[in-house]
């Protein structure tokens, strides 16, 4: 697969070109869910309901890995997600497709040193940005961008009918202009949004994109409009009390149900697409169930990949 900067540097993309894109998208996406699910998991005691700002971040991921799926079924690919290789093995250095973290990404509580690495995951494109040397790593926002520029040029043929995954958070992908509108979505609510990591520029706070509420809870300070400008003066932020976990050695694997949970479930999604099955809500709920459960035994949920074929 390629990496986004060849992406980036390719700029206009051909059709299997996009196809891949799309599909680093869904692995780029959905790269974040894990370490959002157990911070969002580890969370005991919660004075300002800090839960729910992870909670609505996760539905978010969720929603830009489900419409880059609808994106490339609907260009004719085939999304590719039910294999060992789609996932990660964490703590991991760099997100799919090549961009280096200083931070290494891990499964932990939600703490402060855990919210500064979600800040450096969701950092947004800030205009100096890019003006870095060539050298420089290309930026998801500039990934983004090399997919919009894509369908702009190339048009292609959209089919409205192709298997897609609906769900709240995820829609039918039913032409280009519908395309082009999706990612500039996607790219908006996370990584690839084009703001000052000290300003958003949304006019309400449903509008800022996931590095705000990341830094509202690091800075533990709600953001406020002050005059025209938005600072972290607000109201305080009571992190909460959370449930410490270590990766266990301990056999049987304690993850074992929650791997195989896990494994099935992107097994189930990928026949969304490929099928036009329908999304397994049922298993969803019984992966968040486990995890929890792992979790307040002290354990770390692994999010490794289990079949039950080896």
């Amino acid at each position: 697969m390629k990496t986004i900067k060849e992406y980036v540097e390719a700029r206009d993309l051909s059709l299997d070109d996009l196809k891949g894109a799309l599909q680093l998208a869904m692995r780029l996406e959905f790269s974040t869910i894990p370490p959002y699910l157990c911070a969002q998991w580890s969370v005991k005691r919660d004075p300002d309901r800090v839960e729910g700002v992870l909670h609505a971040v996760v539905s978010q991921e969720m929603g830009h890995f489900a419409l880059a799926g609808n994106l490339l079924a609907a260009i004719g690919g085939r999304p590719s997600i039910g294999h060992a290789d789609f996932v990660l093995n964490y703590p991991v250095a760099e997100l799919p497709g090549g961009i280096p973290q200083e931070l290494p990404i891990d499964l932990k509580p939600l703490r402060k040193e855990q919210l500064a690495v979600f800040m450096q995951i969701e950092t947004p494109e800030f205009p100096p940005v890019a003006f870095r040397t060539a050298r420089a790593p290309a930026t998801i926002g500039a990934f983004y961008d090399t997919i919009i520029t894509t369908f702009q040029t190339l048009n292609p043929e959209i089919d409205p009918d192709a298997h897609a995954v609906e769900l709240p958070f995820s829609h039918r992908i039913e032409t280009v202009a519908d395309a082009i509108e999706t990612i500039d979505r996607i790219k908006s609510e996370g990584e690839g949004a084009q703001d000052s990591p000290d300003q958003p520029s949304g006019e309400e706070r449903a509008s800022f994109a996931h590095y705000y509420l990341f830094k509202e809870l690091w800075l533990q300070k709600r953001l406020v409009k002050a005059g025209e400008k938005w600072s972290f003066s607000g109201a305080s932020i009571d992190l909460p009390d959370v449930y410490d976990f270590q990766p266990s050695q301990a056999e049987p694997n304690p993850s074992a149900d929650f791997n195989r949970t896990f494994s099935q479930l992107l097994i189930d999604l990928e026949s969304c697409w490929t099928a036009g099955a329908s999304p397994n809500v049922a298993a969803m709920f019984q992966l968040q169930i486990l995890g929890r459960d792992l979790i307040k035994r002290g354990i770390r949920p692994e999010f490794r990949w289990d079949d039950g074929t080896s």
